[in-house]
């Protein structure tokens, strides 16, 4: 997607959902912004964006440690903690190149 249709998907403040998915956005709109350069939609900054107790992604106690080490800042910030991976996309091309390796 053109650099301007992300800016203005960013921009957009997202309806709200429940307060894990409201955090949850606000710190990928911040999130994506940082790392594309944009600037970060004031929306992120509201208060009912920011958890009041941790959440970790996956659930299991075991992961806790790995999620409070991986966790990007702007999801951290909001007491989200999820893995470093949460945020990778798939490659495309490899997917296509390893299915034609038959």
């Amino acid at each position: 997607m053109p650099d301007s249709e992300r800016r203005r998907a960013v921009a957009s403040e997202p309806m709200r959902m429940d307060p894990t998915k409201d955090a949850y956005l606000a710190a990928l709109a911040e999130h994506l912004s940082g790392t594309a350069g944009f600037d970060v939609p004031s929306w992120v900054e509201e208060p009912s964006r920011f958890l009041g107790e941790p959440f970790f992604a996956g659930g299991l106690e075991s992961l806790k440690a790995t999620l409070l080490a991986e966790s990007p800042p702007a999801f951290r910030r909001r007491l989200i903690f999820i893995s470093a991976d949460a945020l990778s996309r798939p490659d495309r091309n490899a997917a296509l190149h390893k299915a034609l390796e038959v």
